[in-house]
């Protein structure tokens, strides 16, 4: 009796998990574009979390891309992404690119 009621809440459990990970794709708009040139900080800070790193890490190889280098050092971009987070929450409505851009060339 204690196994299958084990199993049932297994099952049960599988099948709550998997109908959450469904609802949470199927909340995400699939293929929406974002234009990073065109976004205030304020907009990349009200991002979620995961978009909010995406968009900071593009705007690091923009960085990088225009200075003609693939080289970068884990300690010089953390202290850049802090600089730009800080910049941002003092200057929301700046230019979320060109902010980066003066703080990291």
């Amino acid at each position: 009796m204690f196994r299958s009621s084990l199993g049932i809440v297994a099952a049960a459990a599988l099948v709550a998990s998997s109908l959450i990970a469904i609802n949470a794709l199927a909340a995400e708009p699939s293929g929406t574009k974002q234009d990073l040139g065109d976004m205030s900080c304020k907009e990349v800070m009200r991002l979620s979390s995961d978009d909010r790193e995406i968009a900071i890490a593009l705007a690091h190889g923009y960085v990088l891309g225009k200075k003609g280098t693939t080289q970068y050092e884990v300690e010089a971009l953390s202290q850049i992404t802090d600089q730009f987070i800080d910049y941002c929450l003092d200057h929301p409505t700046e230019n979320a690119l060109q902010s980066f851009e003066k703080l990291a060339m």
